[in-house]
């Protein structure tokens, strides 16, 4: 796994309008080209291929309840970078505000997504874990 670099914000969403995981998240406009032409469903792509390999690790950082989607085997390195992330020892290409959420601030976005090295993490929320887990697997 490379440290990360690009990654997507978003916040929980319920539009039965939209289809697939679009249905649940709603993206933040991260404002690079890498994020745009297609980065977000090739991510997706490379996850649902490997979804035999995925895993759900629920954890505390900071007294905040986090849920990890990542390969098993990726899991360690994920967690070292969260904790870099938290602390804002990782520059980004665009700036995220999940250390900010760990402090106790209001933020804006329930879950990021490392669109490089295809693994996730929210805000702990068994409602929204329950939805994702169905559209994960399939993408109608």
């Amino acid at each position: 796994m490379q440290q990360p670099y690009l990654i997507q914000a978003a916040q929980f969403y319920n539009n039965s309008q939209h289809k697939g995981i679009d249905s649940i998240l709603e993206f933040d406009y991260m404002g690079s080209a890498e994020f745009e032409f297609g980065a977000l469903p090739k991510s997706l792509g490379r996850i649902r291929k490997g979804l035999g390999e995925y895993i759900y690790h629920e954890t505390e950082m900071k007294g905040k309840g986090i849920t990890i989607f990542c390969k098993k085997e990726d899991l360690t390195e994920v967690l070292e970078a969260l904790n870099k992330l938290a602390e804002y020892k990782i520059h980004l290409k665009e700036w995220i505000e999940f250390g900010d959420w760990l402090t106790g601030k209001k933020v804006r976005n329930d879950l990021w997504w490392d669109i490089e090295n295809h693994f996730m993490w929210w805000k702990s929320n068994s409602a929204f874990k329950a939805e994702f887990e169905l559209l994960i697997k399939d993408p109608n």
